[in-house]
């Protein structure tokens, strides 16, 4: 993972049907350990489920990707947008 205060290249959207955003945080950490970086997690109440905004570098993702997978296995991934454009949605 670079450095905490290397710029972000991408930001990997993830879903999961959970209201409880506080566990759902810990296992993200927990998943991540050293590589969590900056990230925003939004519940929607409506729907059920929390998203996570997750920045990263590019040549992270596929590790990132497993590392969620493996402590989050209920997640979903939505789009993997670049770093800047995720802020305007």
């Amino acid at each position: 993972m670079p450095p905490r205060h290397a710029p972000a290249d991408v930001s990997l959207t993830i879903r999961i049907d959970s209201l409880d955003a506080l566990n759902l945080r810990l296992a993200l950490h927990r998943a991540l350990g050293a590589r969590i970086g900056v990230y925003v997690l939004a519940v929607d109440h409506q729907h059920g489920q929390t998203a996570v905004q997750l920045q990263c570098a590019r040549d992270q993702v596929d590790a990132i990707m497993h590392a969620v997978m493996s402590g989050l296995p209920r997640a979903e991934f939505g789009p993997v947008l670049l770093a800047g454009s995720a802020r305007r949605h």
